[in-house]
């Protein structure tokens, strides 16, 4: 991964919203499986997913995957001892660390859909038990390394061969059909892949939980998928996820949309909050807008606060 070098991924606001977003439902699925969890990821130089669920899940037990940096320079950001770091592609160090145990995996990707992310995925759904969440993050533009413009189906079929979803077209790699292209790819796979366990005597199923895009301020378009896997008799209800927004177990899309407001704003909003005809007569005063009050209210108890601390 090479965005660490760009970019500080712990003042990104979009996709520091999501992370808490995730958190909340990791919470809950973590109650509902019990026992103890590792946790697989890429850290970059940041290591903010690691800080963040060490602290609130209370995993120990943690790997950090990540090729396309220093080693120790890696090494020296790690905050905590007993992060084990694999210098190394992932597809290597998947089949490295033991997938036996309960396991919370966010693949969180910096480039454009590529094979390599569908090797991981086979490694970890061969191999991940009953209560294992795993997660993926892209850009979600389906562009060709090649000619840096949006694939054609040729190109498109050339490059991922027997994964391509059957009758695809060309205005499935268009920017408002790219995510459920990729979505339905990795939902064959897993379903495929879920299947032949279950041939062999297991008894898993995967429940879909995440279907996420979002867009950092003029940066790259992202798609985020995912899920639990399960036991069959194990339902979506018995999850107690459902009073969550952004937990979409079909093909209903969540799209982090991010209002542009004023601390001072923030404050006068959250006055209203319960109170339809209130937030309609704060939008008469032009000072916010009702499609604001409405992104803010939808996203609120997830948004980051940053602060300039003078040290």
């Amino acid at each position: 991964m090479n965005s660490p070098k760009h970019l500080n991924y712990e003042t990104r606001p979009a996709k520091f919203t999501e992370r808490k977003m995730l958190l909340s439902s990791f919470l809950r699925l973590c109650n509902f499986f019990k026992g103890e969890y590792q946790y697989i990821g890429f850290g970059g130089l940041s290591f903010t997913d690691f800080k963040l669920f060490h602290k609130e899940l209370h995993i120990n037990d943690m790997s950090s995957i990540e090729a396309g940096l220093e080693i120790e320079k890696v090494k020296f950001n790690s905050p905590y001892s007993f992060i084990n770091i694999f210098h190394e592609l992932s597809s290597e160090a998947l089949t490295k660390i033991d997938l036996n145990k309960k396991t919370l995996v966010w693949l969180d990707y910096d480039g454009t859909l590529d094979n390599y992310m569908f090797e991981d995925l086979a490694i970890l759904f061969n191999r991940l038990p009953v209560g294992s969440i795993y997660l993926m993050s892209c850009n979600k533009e389906l562009k060709s390394a090649e000619t840096g413009y949006i694939y054609t189906v040729e190109q498109f079929q050339e490059k991922f061969d027997g994964l391509v979803p059957f009758g695809i077209k060309d205005q499935n790699f268009s920017g408002s059909e790219d995510h459920k292209t990729i979505k339905k790819i990795f939902t064959n796979l897993i379903r495929k892949t879920v299947k032949n366990r279950n041939l062999i005597g297991e008894n898993i199923y995967f429940h879909q939980l995440y279907n996420i895009i979002y867009q950092e301020n003029r940066g790259a378009r992202m798609f985020t998928f995912g899920g639990v896997l399960t036991s069959n008799e194990t339902k979506f209800d018995d999850l107690n996820l459902s009073d969550f927004d952004f937990i979409s177990n079909d093909d209903t899309v969540y799209k982090i949309n991010l209002p542009n407001l004023t601390t001072k704003e923030i404050d006068l909003i959250n006055l209203h909050l319960s109170n339809i005809e209130e937030a309609e007569t704060l939008a008469k005063t032009k000072i916010v807008t009702i499609s604001e009050i409405n992104k803010y209210k939808a996203i609120y108890k997830y948004l980051p606060n940053f602060y300039d601390v003078r040290l």
